[in-house]
């Protein structure tokens, strides 16, 4: 039986260190949902932690690839440059790395190129350059909020652990009394 106790208490203490592992996104240029208005020379995705080399992205737009002319890992970065310049329209950078911890971990970062229409309306009124700027700051905001969310279930889920430990070693000296 203490033997039980003991093995379940270890594995209690293990699993919000494995749900921890997994290296995410942190910051991409461009970021999601932003509306690119000049050239993009480059696509930089920034993880959490360190990625391994046969980490990938895609650009895909209108559901067809957008060809790269080389995907760089560095680290914790993966780089990518697009061999040709990007039309307007709407893209979707599709990503897949293999984490620190050997899993496998995808997500797409979604923006917008709008390189002539958006030098016409800069002239036209700057105001609206402003809300635009807010916007994506925003969502920006929503994001560390998601982040943070996410940090405090599994900070929520350690301590319940901990408590659930703690009343199994209560226990377990508890009968060594009697």
């Amino acid at each position: 039986m203490k033997k039980i106790l003991f093995m379940l208490m270890c594995m209690f203490i293990c699993i919000p260190t494995i749900a921890n592992a997994h290296t995410e996104l942190t910051s991409s240029n461009p970021k999601e949902g932003q509306m690119v208005t000049e050239e993009l020379d480059e696509i930089v995705l920034d993880f959490a932690g360190s990625i391994e080399e046969l980490s990938t992205m895609k650009l895909m737009k209108d559901g067809e690839e957008v060809s790269l002319s080389q995907v760089q890992v560095q680290d914790k970065k993966m780089v990518g440059s697009p061999s040709t310049p990007l039309e307007n329209g709407s893209y979707i950078i599709d990503w897949i790395i293999a984490g620190e911890d050997g899993h496998p971990i995808s997500g797409k970062v979604s923006f917008t190129v709008q390189i002539k229409q958006m030098q016409e309306e800069k002239e036209e009124a700057q105001p609206k350059a402003a809300n635009k700027e807010n916007e994506q700051q925003d969502k920006g905001e929503v994001q560390k909020e998601n982040q943070t969310s996410s940090n405090s279930v599994t900070t929520i889920i350690t301590v319940i652990l901990l408590v659930v430990l703690c009343l199994g070693v209560a226990l377990m000296f508890r009968k060594k009394r009697k």
